[in-house]
């Protein structure tokens, strides 16, 4: 248990913050996403839920649908624009409404997701840390739309599960 806690918690370290490395950061964040999830994984499989890795994988898929989607609404209101040898404001308009409402809702069925996770986590492996996580996400998603200042309380979550992950003891804790 604690091998996979710390591959998760080094997945987490290069996923968020080495991935703000100027030109290399694109790297760290794939190769901290893929540990991510083999230590996710691992921890499920050594607990027995292995909704817990689903759970994590879900915001991952959703992510990738999210850009994707994103990718083909921009190249087609780009290719409107040049088919139509003008800037169209409209084109953009509904282009951008769309992809802000389907980012909002992916966004927030990940954050859901995330929320479980980290609960589920908590309650498999005994340890209060991981409600301190979910409870971060929530109350971080919630004050970003309202103050903006939400993002804030998600790094932290992300630290705090950080400490979670790389503090988990080699056996799983009875329920």
């Amino acid at each position: 248990m604690k091998q996979a806690g710390l591959l998760a918690g080094v997945g987490l370290l290069c996923s968020y913050l080495l991935s703000m490395i100027p030109g290399a950061g694109w790297v760290f964040s794939i190769v901290g996403l893929v540990l991510f999830l083999v230590g996710v994984h691992k921890i499920s499989q050594l607990t027995g839920q292995k909704e817990i890795f689903n759970l994590f994988l879900l915001p991952v898929i959703l992510g990738f649908v999210g850009i994707t989607i994103a990718s083909v609404m921009v190249i087609g209101a780009v290719m409107r624009v040049m088919m139509s040898g003008g800037f169209n404001l409209a084109a953009f308009g509904v282009a951008t409404i769309l992809l802000l409402i389907v980012s909002v809702v992916l966004l927030i069925i990940s954050l859901i997701s995330y929320v479980k996770a980290y609960r589920l986590l908590a309650q498999v492996t005994n340890m209060n840390i991981f409600n301190t996580v979910a409870n971060l996400y929530k109350w971080g998603a919630i004050l970003l739309v309202v103050f903006g200042v939400g993002a804030i309380l998600m790094f932290a979550g992300v630290i705090v599960a950080m400490v979670g992950f790389f503090s988990m003891e080699e056996k799983p804790s009875a329920q």
